[in-house]
Protein backbone atom coordinates (compact mmCIF):
# COMPACT_ATOMS: atom_id res chain seq x y z
CA UNK A 1 0.00 0.00 0.00
CA UNK A 2 1.12 3.46 -1.13
CA UNK A 3 1.69 6.41 1.03
CA UNK A 4 2.60 8.62 -1.78
CA UNK A 5 0.58 10.75 -3.95
CA UNK A 6 -2.59 9.07 -5.71
CA UNK A 7 -2.57 7.68 -9.11
CA UNK A 8 -2.99 9.81 -11.79
CA UNK A 9 -6.20 8.59 -12.71
CA UNK A 10 -7.17 9.69 -9.42
CA UNK A 11 -5.77 13.18 -9.55
CA UNK A 12 -7.01 14.05 -13.13
CA UNK A 13 -10.26 13.47 -12.01
CA UNK A 14 -12.80 16.15 -11.41
CA UNK A 15 -14.21 14.65 -8.19
CA UNK A 16 -13.20 11.06 -6.71
CA UNK A 17 -16.30 9.79 -4.96
CA UNK A 18 -17.36 6.82 -3.60
CA UNK A 19 -20.93 5.26 -3.39
CA UNK A 20 -22.10 4.32 -0.25
CA UNK A 21 -21.55 0.20 -1.69
CA UNK A 22 -18.23 1.58 -2.33
CA UNK A 23 -16.93 3.02 0.84
CA UNK A 24 -18.29 -0.44 2.31
CA UNK A 25 -16.16 -2.46 0.02
CA UNK A 26 -12.91 -0.37 0.85
CA UNK A 27 -13.50 -0.03 4.08
CA UNK A 28 -13.51 -4.14 4.00
CA UNK A 29 -10.59 -3.83 2.00
CA UNK A 30 -8.87 -1.66 3.93
CA UNK A 31 -9.14 -3.60 7.50
CA UNK A 32 -8.49 -6.80 5.50
CA UNK A 33 -5.72 -6.11 3.42
CA UNK A 34 -6.32 -9.05 1.00
CA UNK A 35 -9.67 -10.48 0.05
CA UNK A 36 -12.11 -11.68 -2.20
CA UNK A 37 -15.44 -10.62 -4.25
CA UNK A 38 -16.36 -13.47 -2.44
CA UNK A 39 -15.16 -12.61 1.02
CA UNK A 40 -16.78 -9.02 0.31
CA UNK A 41 -20.08 -10.67 -0.54
CA UNK A 42 -20.46 -12.53 2.40
CA UNK A 43 -19.45 -9.93 4.77
CA UNK A 44 -21.87 -7.70 2.83
CA UNK A 45 -24.49 -10.74 3.42
CA UNK A 46 -24.32 -10.12 6.95
CA UNK A 47 -25.96 -6.53 6.64
CA UNK A 48 -28.17 -7.09 3.85
CA UNK A 49 -28.68 -9.09 0.80
CA UNK A 50 -26.11 -8.43 -2.01
CA UNK A 51 -25.38 -10.52 -5.18
CA UNK A 52 -21.93 -11.86 -6.03
CA UNK A 53 -22.35 -10.45 -9.38
CA UNK A 54 -22.56 -6.89 -7.57
CA UNK A 55 -19.94 -6.66 -5.60
CA UNK A 56 -17.78 -8.21 -8.38
CA UNK A 57 -19.22 -5.07 -10.55
CA UNK A 58 -18.16 -2.41 -7.42
CA UNK A 59 -14.54 -4.08 -6.91
CA UNK A 60 -14.17 -3.63 -11.18
CA UNK A 61 -15.07 -0.28 -10.49
CA UNK A 62 -12.93 0.29 -7.57
CA UNK A 63 -10.29 -1.22 -9.97
CA UNK A 64 -10.80 0.98 -12.65
CA UNK A 65 -10.66 4.05 -10.14
CA UNK A 66 -7.22 3.08 -9.63
CA UNK A 67 -8.22 2.36 -5.96
CA UNK A 68 -7.78 -1.69 -5.92
CA UNK A 69 -5.11 -3.46 -7.33
CA UNK A 70 -6.67 -7.31 -8.64
CA UNK A 71 -4.10 -10.21 -9.26
CA UNK A 72 -5.26 -13.21 -10.03
CA UNK A 73 -3.74 -16.01 -7.97
CA UNK A 74 -4.55 -19.53 -9.10
CA UNK A 75 -8.18 -19.41 -10.40
CA UNK A 76 -9.12 -16.62 -7.96
CA UNK A 77 -9.05 -12.72 -8.18
CA UNK A 78 -7.62 -11.37 -5.25
CA UNK A 79 -7.90 -7.78 -4.31
CA UNK A 80 -6.16 -5.40 -2.00
CA UNK A 81 -6.27 -1.46 -1.79
CA UNK A 82 -3.66 0.59 -3.62
CA UNK A 83 -3.30 3.79 -1.08
CA UNK A 84 -3.72 4.21 2.47
CA UNK A 85 -7.36 5.47 3.60
CA UNK A 86 -5.86 8.80 5.13
CA UNK A 87 -4.57 9.48 1.23
CA UNK A 88 -7.44 8.94 0.11
CA UNK A 89 -10.01 10.93 2.11
CA UNK A 90 -7.60 13.92 2.23
CA UNK A 91 -7.64 13.76 -1.90
CA UNK A 92 -11.11 13.52 -1.70
CA UNK A 93 -11.79 16.62 0.99
CA UNK A 94 -8.80 18.58 -0.73
CA UNK A 95 -10.67 18.37 -4.52
CA UNK A 96 -14.11 18.63 -2.30
CA UNK A 97 -13.18 21.92 -0.58
CA UNK A 98 -11.20 23.30 -3.53
CA UNK A 99 -14.07 23.52 -5.91
CA UNK A 100 -16.47 24.75 -3.37
CA UNK A 101 -13.82 27.52 -2.55
CA UNK A 102 -13.34 28.20 -6.35
CA UNK A 103 -17.30 28.50 -6.60
CA UNK A 104 -18.08 30.34 -3.53
CA UNK A 105 -14.75 32.04 -2.24
CA UNK A 106 -14.03 32.31 1.46
CA UNK A 107 -18.12 32.27 2.24
CA UNK A 108 -17.26 28.42 1.92
CA UNK A 109 -14.72 28.19 4.21
CA UNK A 110 -16.90 30.27 6.63
CA UNK A 111 -19.63 27.67 6.17
CA UNK A 112 -17.13 25.24 6.89
CA UNK A 113 -16.00 25.98 10.03
CA UNK A 114 -19.76 27.25 11.19
CA UNK A 115 -20.78 23.11 11.03
CA UNK A 116 -18.09 22.46 13.23
CA UNK A 117 -19.87 23.18 16.47
CA UNK A 118 -20.03 19.46 17.04
CA UNK A 119 -16.48 18.23 17.28
CA UNK A 120 -14.23 17.69 20.70
CA UNK A 121 -11.99 20.49 22.15
CA UNK A 122 -9.18 17.89 21.21
CA UNK A 123 -10.12 17.90 17.33
CA UNK A 124 -10.26 21.70 17.66
CA UNK A 125 -7.02 22.11 18.98
CA UNK A 126 -5.60 20.29 16.38
CA UNK A 127 -7.66 22.18 13.48
CA UNK A 128 -6.13 25.38 15.32
CA UNK A 129 -2.82 24.09 15.14
CA UNK A 130 -2.58 22.77 11.98
CA UNK A 131 -3.73 26.89 10.77
CA UNK A 132 -1.17 28.27 12.82
CA UNK A 133 1.54 26.05 11.03
CA UNK A 134 0.16 27.06 7.62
Amino acid sequence: MKNTPLHPTLVGMKSISLGPLEQQVMSFVWNNKKCTARDITNHLNTEREIAYNTVQTIMTRLVEKGLLKRELEGKTHMYQTLYKKKNILSSIVNKTMSGFVSQFGEDALIAFVDGLDDISDETRNKLIKKLQKK
